[in-house]
Formats: structure tokens, sequence, C-alpha cells
């Protein structure tokens, strides 16, 4: 038991917990009055609170579970597979889903988005999108992502989802080195050699039936400690790890834990400064 501690974390916890509630009450008056000018104006539509909708899911097999695996509920991925009535087959789809990459989405000289992405492409990211194909392509093609990172290894696998037959998954661990311009926000920001080391990421296409990339996932980090990019992906990996993170919370870093979080987090940690368990709430035993 430390109770000066306990003390510390409860007040502590009463000052982030009292800012909490203040940010709060501005908080709602203030979206509220957003809310308005946005019927009113018919602004606001494809940002934060007013996304369009995801696209829905197409495809689905029932899964085959491997026998006597100690592990509940683990997958027979050959067997599971082989349940697809999609179209197209996994050795397929991978192929298409490195045409994709290698054409750049499109954008390489020589190369055809429509070819690539349906007309209802949607770009999803954890923070950005749903873009359309057309906001998606204006974006990519305007980073020269390729230009401003020539080295770029993406250290890639891939594999097809067996639940999601339609599906692409490839992990990566981008290695870079920031050595030529990089184009954002309508600036250039000059290449300095400075290293960019992403975590892990997953990333997906879901194809349609003629072929065609009809979702685009990217960006959801799976391990934040790796890396230079406080677990960030994709552009806002990028930019973080060249010291150009933009000036929000969510291009700062994967996890950016709000006032009541912490305040209740501490809370926690004056009861068990005073000798109990925050869970069960009994008395942890003496050691």
């Amino acid at each position: 038991m430390n109770l000066l501690v306990a003390v510390g974390s409860i007040l502590t916890a009463t000052i982030l917990l009292t800012a909490d509630l203040l940010n709060t009450l501005i908080r709602i008056p203030s979206i509220a009055l957003v809310d308005c000018i946005d019927a009113l104006s018919g602004s606001g539509k494809a940002t934060g609170r007013k996304k369009p909708p995801w696209a829905a899911q197409r495809f689905a097999n029932e899964p085959v579970y491997v026998k006597g695996s100690i592990v509940k509920g683990e997958l027979d991925v050959p067997a599971t597979l082989a349940r697809s009535a999609f179209a197209l087959k996994p050795d397929d789809l991978i192929a298409r889903t490195k045409r994709v990459l290698g054409a750049e989405f499109g954008t390489a000289e020589g190369c055809s988005a429509e070819d690539l992405l349906a007309a209802d492409f949607q770009f999803v990211a954890p923070i950005v999108g749903p873009l359309s194909r057309t906001e998606f392509l204006r974006a990519f093609g305007s980073f020269k992502v390729k230009d401003a990172i020539p080295d770029a290894m993406d250290n890639a696998w891939f594999n097809v989802d067996p639940l999601e037959p339609n599906r692409v998954w490839w992990f990566s661990r981008v290695t870079a080195t920031h050595t030529g311009p990089l184009m954002f926000g309508g600036s250039i920001i000059k290449g300095e050699g400075k290293q960019i080391r992403m975590p892990p990421q997953a990333s997906s296409m879901l194809f349609d039936e003629s072929g065609k990339v009809y979702t685009l996932t990217v960006g959801y980090t799976m391990d934040k400690r790796i890396g230079n990019t406080n677990g960030l992906g994709a552009v806002f990996g990028i930019l973080k790890a060249i010291g150009k993170s933009l000036p929000f919370p969510e291009a700062q870093a994967l996890y950016t834990p709000s006032l009541r979080f912490e305040g209740f987090e501490r809370l926690g940690k004056a009861v068990e400064n005073m000798g109990f368990d925050p869970n069960t709430r009994k008395k942890i035993p003496m050691q």
C-alpha cells in the first residue's frame, strides 16, 4: 500500500477528468452548431463524422475447421477456400493484386486506372476515406511517393482471405530513405536522407467478379513499437518518420489517449496503491 501515490493519482485524475468535462461542455454545443450550419448550407459532406458508407461485404465462405486442433476455431484454410463460389481463384487474385500495385493503382506511365479499379471503388484507411476512385487517384498521384522514396522496399507477403474469398491481404514492413521531393499539401518536402521504418501493416484489395478492385484498405498497423513512425502507417507514417507530421493528434501517433481514459487509468492506479485489485475489488495479497 502506498497512500501518497494513491492521493497523487486521485488528484491528477480529478484534474484530467475536470478538463475532459470542460472539453465536453464546449464540444457538444460546437457540434450542434456545426450540424445546423451543415443542414442549412449543405456543407460537411464526406468529412469527419459524415463519411459515406463503406462497401458491404459481397462474398463469404463457411469456415471449415482443423479437426483435433488444440486451437479452438483454427481454420482449415485449403478446405475453406475450396468452398468458394467466387469466380476468380486465389492464385489469380494474388497475381492481380501484384499487378495493381506494380501499376501504382493505374497512375504509372502506360497504365489505366479504369482497367484496374472499379467505378464504385473506395479507398479506406484508418483515418482517411472512404475516397472515390477519382478522389483517390487525385490524392495518390499528387504525392509522387516513388520519386520521394525511390529505394522503398515493401517487404511484403500475400494471402487470400479464406472467409472472404474475393479479398487479398498483404502484410508489409516497409523500409525506405527519403531522398527525393515529396509533394504534400501544395508544398514540396525536399529529401534529406532520413530513414523510414514502418511498423508491420495489413492492407487489402477486394475484387469484383470482373477482376477489378472495388475496395482498397491500407495503413492498418499491427505493432506500434516497431519502426520510427509512432505506430502510424501509409502517408501519415512517412510524414512522421521524416519529421513533417501534420498538426492534429491522428497524425502524431497511432494511439493518443484521451483525458478521460488517462483519468480513469489513474483512478485504477489509486485503487491499486490502496491495496485493492481495481477489476475484482478484492484485496491484493501481500508479496
